[in-house]
Protein backbone atom coordinates (compact mmCIF):
# COMPACT_ATOMS: atom_id res chain seq x y z
CA UNK A 1 0.00 0.00 0.00
CA UNK A 2 1.35 3.61 -1.24
CA UNK A 3 2.36 5.38 2.25
CA UNK A 4 1.26 8.22 0.86
CA UNK A 5 -2.58 7.78 1.04
CA UNK A 6 -1.51 8.02 5.55
CA UNK A 7 -1.44 11.51 4.38
CA UNK A 8 -4.67 11.13 2.87
CA UNK A 9 -6.15 9.45 5.88
CA UNK A 10 -4.70 12.03 8.79
CA UNK A 11 -6.24 15.00 6.57
CA UNK A 12 -9.77 13.25 6.27
CA UNK A 13 -9.59 12.90 2.66
CA UNK A 14 -10.78 8.98 2.02
CA UNK A 15 -14.36 8.48 1.40
CA UNK A 16 -13.75 4.67 0.81
CA UNK A 17 -14.79 3.32 4.52
CA UNK A 18 -13.07 -0.43 4.06
CA UNK A 19 -9.75 1.69 2.46
CA UNK A 20 -9.99 3.87 5.90
CA UNK A 21 -10.81 0.50 7.44
CA UNK A 22 -7.60 -1.16 5.98
CA UNK A 23 -5.45 2.18 6.16
CA UNK A 24 -5.74 2.09 10.38
CA UNK A 25 -5.92 -1.46 10.54
CA UNK A 26 -2.05 -1.36 8.75
CA UNK A 27 -1.15 1.48 11.73
CA UNK A 28 -2.07 -0.27 14.11
CA UNK A 29 -0.41 -3.44 13.29
CA UNK A 30 2.70 -2.44 11.08
CA UNK A 31 5.51 -0.60 12.95
CA UNK A 32 6.64 0.80 9.60
CA UNK A 33 3.48 2.44 9.16
CA UNK A 34 2.54 3.29 12.46
CA UNK A 35 5.76 5.23 12.57
CA UNK A 36 5.01 6.85 9.43
CA UNK A 37 1.16 7.78 10.85
CA UNK A 38 3.32 9.55 14.08
CA UNK A 39 5.65 11.43 11.82
CA UNK A 40 3.20 12.68 9.53
CA UNK A 41 0.72 13.22 12.61
CA UNK A 42 3.56 15.10 14.44
CA UNK A 43 4.62 17.23 11.57
CA UNK A 44 0.71 18.79 11.17
CA UNK A 45 1.14 19.46 14.59
CA UNK A 46 4.66 21.01 14.81
CA UNK A 47 3.20 23.95 11.93
CA UNK A 48 0.60 24.78 14.59
CA UNK A 49 3.16 25.85 17.25
CA UNK A 50 4.94 29.04 18.86
CA UNK A 51 7.53 29.61 20.78
CA UNK A 52 7.79 32.63 22.94
CA UNK A 53 11.34 33.50 24.18
CA UNK A 54 11.82 32.04 27.73
CA UNK A 55 13.29 33.69 30.71
CA UNK A 56 17.10 32.52 32.43
CA UNK A 57 16.59 29.07 33.87
CA UNK A 58 15.99 29.13 38.01
CA UNK A 59 18.25 26.90 39.06
CA UNK A 60 20.92 29.02 37.08
CA UNK A 61 19.47 32.17 39.16
CA UNK A 62 19.22 30.18 42.52
CA UNK A 63 22.97 29.08 42.03
CA UNK A 64 24.30 32.72 41.45
CA UNK A 65 22.36 34.01 44.36
CA UNK A 66 23.69 30.85 46.36
CA UNK A 67 27.61 31.74 45.57
CA UNK A 68 27.38 35.74 46.63
CA UNK A 69 25.56 34.52 49.80
CA UNK A 70 28.39 31.83 50.53
CA UNK A 71 31.30 34.81 49.30
CA UNK A 72 30.59 37.76 51.54
CA UNK A 73 28.77 35.08 54.11
CA UNK A 74 25.25 36.43 54.35
CA UNK A 75 22.66 34.42 56.23
CA UNK A 76 20.10 32.74 54.02
CA UNK A 77 16.60 33.64 53.76
CA UNK A 78 14.98 31.14 56.26
CA UNK A 79 17.31 32.94 59.36
CA UNK A 80 16.44 36.18 60.69
CA UNK A 81 16.62 39.72 59.41
CA UNK A 82 18.21 41.35 62.23
CA UNK A 83 21.30 38.69 61.67
CA UNK A 84 21.71 40.54 58.23
CA UNK A 85 21.56 43.89 59.26
CA UNK A 86 24.36 43.05 61.73
CA UNK A 87 26.56 42.05 58.79
CA UNK A 88 26.07 45.27 57.05
CA UNK A 89 26.53 47.30 60.36
CA UNK A 90 29.43 45.22 61.12
CA UNK A 91 31.27 45.82 58.24
CA UNK A 92 30.83 49.45 57.70
CA UNK A 93 31.73 50.07 61.53
CA UNK A 94 34.81 48.62 60.53
CA UNK A 95 38.24 51.51 60.54
CA UNK A 96 38.74 52.68 56.84
CA UNK A 97 35.24 51.32 55.41
CA UNK A 98 32.52 53.11 54.29
CA UNK A 99 29.22 52.17 52.70
CA UNK A 100 30.79 52.97 49.52
CA UNK A 101 33.59 50.65 50.26
CA UNK A 102 31.20 47.71 50.81
CA UNK A 103 29.59 48.45 47.56
CA UNK A 104 32.49 48.25 45.70
CA UNK A 105 33.10 44.93 47.13
CA UNK A 106 29.71 43.33 46.48
CA UNK A 107 30.16 44.74 43.04
CA UNK A 108 33.01 43.49 42.86
CA UNK A 109 32.35 39.83 43.70
CA UNK A 110 29.17 39.66 41.62
CA UNK A 111 31.31 40.18 38.64
CA UNK A 112 33.55 37.70 39.88
CA UNK A 113 30.91 34.94 40.24
CA UNK A 114 29.40 35.53 37.14
CA UNK A 115 32.90 35.60 35.06
CA UNK A 116 33.43 32.41 36.26
CA UNK A 117 29.87 30.82 35.81
CA UNK A 118 29.19 32.49 32.22
CA UNK A 119 31.76 31.69 30.30
CA UNK A 120 30.72 33.48 26.79
CA UNK A 121 29.65 30.56 24.12
CA UNK A 122 31.07 30.19 20.49
CA UNK A 123 30.54 31.40 17.67
CA UNK A 124 29.90 29.13 15.21
CA UNK A 125 30.31 30.42 11.54
CA UNK A 126 28.54 29.02 8.71
CA UNK A 127 31.51 28.73 6.63
CA UNK A 128 32.83 26.23 9.20
CA UNK A 129 30.14 23.99 9.13
CA UNK A 130 31.71 21.47 6.60
CA UNK A 131 29.58 18.05 5.79
CA UNK A 132 31.92 16.27 8.18
CA UNK A 133 31.05 19.04 10.84
CA UNK A 134 29.17 17.11 13.50
CA UNK A 135 26.97 20.62 14.68
CA UNK A 136 25.83 20.46 10.56
CA UNK A 137 25.35 16.82 10.27
CA UNK A 138 22.66 17.25 13.79
CA UNK A 139 20.98 19.72 12.16
CA UNK A 140 20.78 18.23 8.69
CA UNK A 141 19.27 15.23 10.14
CA UNK A 142 16.77 16.86 12.14
CA UNK A 143 15.48 18.51 9.23
CA UNK A 144 15.48 15.13 7.30
CA UNK A 145 13.77 13.58 10.15
CA UNK A 146 10.99 16.38 10.15
CA UNK A 147 11.06 15.87 6.50
CA UNK A 148 10.19 12.15 6.77
CA UNK A 149 13.43 11.09 4.92
CA UNK A 150 15.14 9.83 7.90
CA UNK A 151 12.71 7.27 10.04
CA UNK A 152 13.99 5.09 12.73
CA UNK A 153 15.81 1.77 12.03
CA UNK A 154 13.84 0.36 15.52
CA UNK A 155 10.89 1.37 17.33
CA UNK A 156 11.19 1.09 21.16
CA UNK A 157 10.19 3.25 23.92
CA UNK A 158 12.77 0.99 26.19
CA UNK A 159 16.22 2.96 26.96
CA UNK A 160 17.82 -0.59 27.54
CA UNK A 161 16.32 -1.58 24.31
CA UNK A 162 17.73 1.06 22.34
CA UNK A 163 21.27 0.83 23.70
CA UNK A 164 21.04 -2.94 23.05
CA UNK A 165 20.28 -2.01 19.38
CA UNK A 166 23.41 0.39 19.17
CA UNK A 167 25.91 -2.54 20.47
CA UNK A 168 24.69 -4.85 18.34
CA UNK A 169 24.81 -2.89 15.42
CA UNK A 170 28.09 -1.76 16.14
CA UNK A 171 29.02 1.25 17.67
CA UNK A 172 31.46 0.51 19.55
CA UNK A 173 31.16 3.22 22.80
CA UNK A 174 28.98 3.31 25.78
CA UNK A 175 25.51 5.30 25.01
CA UNK A 176 23.09 7.49 27.22
CA UNK A 177 19.28 7.09 26.29
CA UNK A 178 17.30 9.24 29.07
CA UNK A 179 13.95 9.22 30.44
CA UNK A 180 12.04 12.59 30.19
CA UNK A 181 8.32 12.94 31.27
CA UNK A 182 7.65 15.40 28.46
CA UNK A 183 8.60 13.16 25.60
CA UNK A 184 8.30 9.58 24.36
CA UNK A 185 11.31 7.37 23.01
CA UNK A 186 10.45 6.63 19.11
CA UNK A 187 13.10 4.98 17.54
CA UNK A 188 17.15 4.81 16.85
CA UNK A 189 19.63 5.16 13.75
CA UNK A 190 23.02 3.79 13.47
CA UNK A 191 24.76 5.57 10.80
CA UNK A 192 27.87 4.32 9.45
CA UNK A 193 30.94 6.73 7.94
CA UNK A 194 34.10 5.20 6.35
CA UNK A 195 33.23 1.90 8.65
CA UNK A 196 32.56 3.68 11.92
CA UNK A 197 29.09 3.53 13.59
CA UNK A 198 27.35 6.08 15.09
CA UNK A 199 23.94 6.34 17.27
CA UNK A 200 21.50 8.39 16.97
CA UNK A 201 18.01 8.37 18.69
CA UNK A 202 14.57 10.65 19.00
CA UNK A 203 11.78 11.24 21.10
CA UNK A 204 8.34 12.71 20.49
CA UNK A 205 6.39 14.89 22.51
CA UNK A 206 2.25 15.27 22.65
CA UNK A 207 2.38 18.78 21.02
CA UNK A 208 4.31 17.98 18.12
CA UNK A 209 7.82 18.23 19.66
CA UNK A 210 10.67 16.19 18.13
CA UNK A 211 13.86 15.85 20.31
CA UNK A 212 16.60 13.95 18.32
CA UNK A 213 20.12 13.15 19.74
CA UNK A 214 23.22 12.20 18.58
CA UNK A 215 26.20 11.13 20.29
CA UNK A 216 29.42 10.31 19.72
CA UNK A 217 32.76 9.67 21.59
CA UNK A 218 34.74 12.44 22.04
CA UNK A 219 37.89 10.59 21.05
CA UNK A 220 36.42 10.83 17.30
CA UNK A 221 35.68 14.58 17.13
CA UNK A 222 39.90 14.67 18.65
CA UNK A 223 40.74 13.08 15.95
CA UNK A 224 38.63 15.19 13.04
CA UNK A 225 39.43 11.89 10.68
CA UNK A 226 35.84 10.81 10.17
CA UNK A 227 33.77 13.23 12.08
CA UNK A 228 34.88 16.86 13.44
CA UNK A 229 33.55 19.76 15.49
CA UNK A 230 34.92 23.03 16.11
CA UNK A 231 37.61 23.29 18.27
CA UNK A 232 36.62 26.37 20.28
CA UNK A 233 32.90 24.37 20.94
CA UNK A 234 34.51 21.50 21.82
CA UNK A 235 36.71 23.23 24.04
CA UNK A 236 33.52 25.33 25.67
CA UNK A 237 31.95 21.66 26.27
CA UNK A 238 34.99 20.29 27.73
CA UNK A 239 34.64 22.96 30.63
CA UNK A 240 31.58 21.82 31.68
CA UNK A 241 29.57 24.08 29.96
CA UNK A 242 26.16 23.79 27.69
CA UNK A 243 25.88 25.13 23.95
CA UNK A 244 22.69 26.35 23.21
CA UNK A 245 21.90 28.29 19.44
CA UNK A 246 18.09 28.75 18.71
CA UNK A 247 17.22 29.99 15.20
CA UNK A 248 14.38 28.46 12.77
CA UNK A 249 12.14 27.95 15.53
CA UNK A 250 14.01 25.22 16.97
CA UNK A 251 17.10 24.67 19.46
CA UNK A 252 20.31 23.19 18.54
CA UNK A 253 22.01 22.19 21.93
CA UNK A 254 25.71 20.61 22.78
CA UNK A 255 26.42 19.22 25.68
CA UNK A 256 29.83 16.75 27.13
CA UNK A 257 27.73 13.99 28.98
CA UNK A 258 30.41 11.41 30.46
CA UNK A 259 32.58 10.91 27.73
CA UNK A 260 30.17 11.56 24.55
CA UNK A 261 29.22 14.76 22.81
CA UNK A 262 25.87 14.91 22.54
CA UNK A 263 23.76 17.11 19.95
CA UNK A 264 20.61 17.99 20.62
CA UNK A 265 18.47 19.50 17.72
CA UNK A 266 14.55 20.37 18.73
CA UNK A 267 11.70 21.96 18.08
CA UNK A 268 10.57 21.71 21.82
CA UNK A 269 10.10 24.95 23.64
CA UNK A 270 13.80 26.10 24.63
CA UNK A 271 13.14 25.93 28.25
CA UNK A 272 12.53 22.49 28.21
CA UNK A 273 15.24 21.71 26.35
CA UNK A 274 17.97 23.11 28.27
CA UNK A 275 16.51 22.26 31.79
CA UNK A 276 16.46 18.34 30.81
CA UNK A 277 20.07 18.38 28.79
CA UNK A 278 22.02 21.15 30.24
CA UNK A 279 21.28 19.36 34.18
CA UNK A 280 22.21 15.87 33.15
Amino acid sequence: MNKELITAYLDNELRDESLKKEIKHLIDTDPEYKFEYQIQNLIKSIAKEKYKRQQAPEHLKRRILNQIASEINVQSPKESSAKQVSFWAGLISKPAFSFATAIIIVVSIILILFNRTTQQPPVIAEDQLTPDNMFYQAENNFEAIIQGKLTPQIIADNPETIQKYFESSGVRYSTLVPIFKEWKLLGAVVSEDKGEKFAHHVYAGEKGEIVYVFQVDESYLKTHEIISLNENLLEYLEQGNCFIKTEDNKVVLFKKIDHNICAVVSNAPLLDVQNNFCDI
